[in-house]
Formats: C-alpha cells, sequence, structure tokens
C-alpha cells in the first residue's frame, strides 16, 4: 500500500515553543501589574489635588483653611454641610484603590495646609510610597517635614505615616467608594 510520511513538530520543538509562550506571557503580566499601578497612582494624586483645590476654595472663601474640628474627617468634610461640601462634589469624587489620606493644617492661623495619599494601600502597607499636595511644605508640626510631592515607601513612612504632624487620617475603601 501506500507509505505513510508522517510530518508532525518534535518534542523539542513544542519545548522551545510553550517556552517562549511562558517568557511572552510573563512580561504581559508584569506589564499589566505596571499599568495597573501606575493607573492608580494616578488616580490617587488627582483626588488628593482635587481635595486641595477644594481647600483652595474653601480658603477664598474664609482666609483660612478648615482646622481639625472644622474639617472633621474626609467623610464629614465632604458630606451635608460639610467644610468642602460647596466646593467638592462628594457623589462624583473617587478616591482611587484602597488607600489612605492625610490632612494637615500646619500652622495656628489656618494659613498652611497639606494633603497627602498613600500609593500603597491603607497606610501604604504594600510599600509604594505617596504623594503630597498643598503649601505646607517643610513645616509640619511634629518637627519632620515633607519636602517633596512625590516621596517613596521609606520617606512616606518616616514623613507622613509616622508623624504626628497630621490631624485627620482616613482610609478609602475603594470597593464601596466610601471612608473608613
Amino acid at each position: 500500500m501506500y507509505g505513510k510520511n508522517y510530518k508532525a513538530f518534535t518534542l523539542v520543538e513544542m519545548l522551545v515553543v510553550m517556552g517562549i509562550l511562558v517568557i511572552l506571557m510573563t512580561m504581559g503580566i508584569a506589564a499589566g501589574r505596571f499599568a495597573i499601578q501606575r493607573a492608580n497612582r494616578v488616580q490617587h494624586t488627582n483626588a488628593a489635588d482635587q481635595l486641595y483645590q477644594g481647600l483652595q476654595s474653601y480658603y477664598a472663601d474664609n482666609r483660612e483653611f478648615p482646622d481639625a474640628t472644622t474639617f472633621g474627617d474626609f467623610d464629614t468634610a465632604l458630606g451635608t454641610g460639610g467644610a468642602l461640601e460647596k466646593y467638592i462634589d462628594s457623589k462624583a469624587f473617587d478616591g482611587g484603590s484602597d488607600a489612605t489620606y492625610y490632612y494637615s493644617v500646619e500652622d495656628p492661623a489656618g494659613q498652611s495646609v497639606l494633603v497627602c495619599v498613600s500609593y500603597g494601600g491603607p497606610q501604604d502597607e504594600n510599600g509604594q510610597g505617596g504623594y503630597c499636595n498643598g503649601n505646607g511644605f517643610g513645616s509640619l508640626p511634629s518637627g519632620t517635614s515633607v519636602q517633596k510631592k512625590e516621596l517613596d515607601d521609606s520617606e512616606f513612612a518616616t514623613q507622613v505615616e509616622d508623624n504626628g504632624g497630621f490631624v485627620i487620617r482616613n482610609d478609602w475603601n475603594a470597593a464601596d467608594r466610601v471612608w473608613e
């Protein structure tokens, strides 16, 4: 009869192709994680900037930033009757993925303020650092001083998370879009 001539890939060729696929998948997953992390950072940065813009509007009307009692916490400040209610739409506010937000009025006259956010989850548990915005750089009452907007994990822990200068500290729960 006919002589059958089978054409197929060898085991070595299949293993090489599978190895290449594993390498490509690993690179794709790493790039995806980086993109998600970067998107979360942008969202946190935008939320902190939005809070600071609301505080600037409050300042324009009141000639001082809200003190800890007037501000309350982020949920109170953004809620009905809160210090920032007429400047920030609380229903449209999006704090990004899980994070901790910090607020400090750094002098008794209410002329310096700083708003910070952790990039690495609540209290920067994943060690990714954070972001600060405001006009109070360099003057926290605790004696430590935030000197720049972007802080790596050790700077964030030392200058923001571990010091007592931030009078308000709230966790943002992304899943429920609420302050805790």
